[in-house]
């Protein structure tokens, strides 16, 4: 995502933000639902915290990109995948089955602590990412006014 930013001098600078627009929409469904998506049309009917790691780190490039960052979401949030890969079996193994993402994809984690945790966590990095912008924008302009109060060098 990326914000333009008008200085008051006139002019514009873009900005970078640590997350991309598909990731700021990201919740414990959709990505589930992504990730399950894939697992089928891949042939997989099981993965491991492991692999789903593999995935979101996409060394092979071939991973599209919306699977990455959803498998990303998911690993920012262990405690979602623990949730994911125990729903059916007692004791987590880290292997999940396909109808557990399945199930997550339905809403099968909405109105939990786990779920609710994550938004916090999501509404926490946001908050973080935001002061980030401001403290980089008042900067920038703290050393503009500074340097307008420079008196010339003779």
């Amino acid at each position: 995502m990326s914000t333009t930013v008008s200085p008051a001098g006139g002019g514009s600078r873009t900005q970078n933000a640590s997350t991309s627009a598909f990731d700021d929409k990201l919740n414990i469904s959709k990505s589930s639902k992504i990730v399950a998506d894939y697992m089928k049309k891949s042939g997989k009917s099981a993965i491991t915290g492991k692999e789903l790691s593999q995935v979101a780190n996409n060394a092979s490039g071939k991973v599209p990109h919306n699977v990455s960052e959803a498998a990303k979401y998911i690993l920012r949030h262990p405690d979602v995948f623990t949730a994911i890969e125990t729903h059916d079996v007692r004791g987590a193994d880290s292997l999940s089955g396909v109808w557990n993402f399945d199930w997550a994809a339905k809403g099968g984690l909405k109105g939990t602590p786990t779920d609710a945790i994550a938004k916090m966590q999501d509404t926490f990095d946001m908050a973080i990412a935001k002061s980030a912008k401001i403290t980089e924008i008042s900067t920038g302009k703290k050393a503009e006014l500074d340097a307008t109060k420079q008196r010339p060098q003779n």
